[in-house]
């Protein structure tokens, strides 16, 4: 039997793949079996931490709700706080607006009054100042004497 050097080589082949399949074989599976856990596992951490950041963008976003329902309740509330100031001030200002056209009627019937009594006072003087020079012209110094002390008698008795 005469073997060539090519069928040497084809066999040196198979004896290394027969003692690489046999000896080899095992560490080989068991490097790809620790690949495979590796992988798998990493695969595992990211699910989780793709399910923790659903959680926390679900939990941000109802947070989101959350603080736009109060920042509209906020306003609602300043609305009405707003409303409620413009009645007050309406309010305040109807009465301000009454208190000052009573004041104003009460100060025109203190003119009107003091204007009443001010005509009388220059009606009486004037009546005075015409009775007198009525009196003047008419009643000479006797007269005016008795007149003064009946006037004078007429008072002692009603006193």
């Amino acid at each position: 039997m005469f073997i060539n050097e090519a069928g040497w080589v084809a066999i040196g082949f198979v004896i290394f793949c027969l003692i690489a399949w046999r000896y080899g074989a095992k560490p080989f599976v068991e490097v790809l079996d620790n690949r495979a856990k590796q992988v798998q596992d990493k695969l595992e951490e990211a699910e989780q931490l793709r399910k923790e950041a659903k959680d926390v963008l679900n939990n941000y976003k109802r947070l989101q709700q959350e603080a736009e329902q109060e920042a509209k309740n906020i306003l609602e509330r300043a609305e009405e706080h707003a409303k409620q100031l413009q009645i007050n001030a309406e309010e305040n200002t109807k009465a301000l607006i009454s208190r000052q056209e009573k004041q104003a009627k009460q100060k025109i019937n203190a003119a009107e009054k003091q204007a009443l009594v001010d005509v009388k006072n220059l009606v009486i003087d004037l009546s005075i100042k015409a009775s007198e020079e009525t009196m003047k012209d008419e009643i000479d110094e006797k007269k005016s004497t008795s007149l003064i002390l009946d006037s004078s008698k007429k008072l002692n008795l009603n006193i």
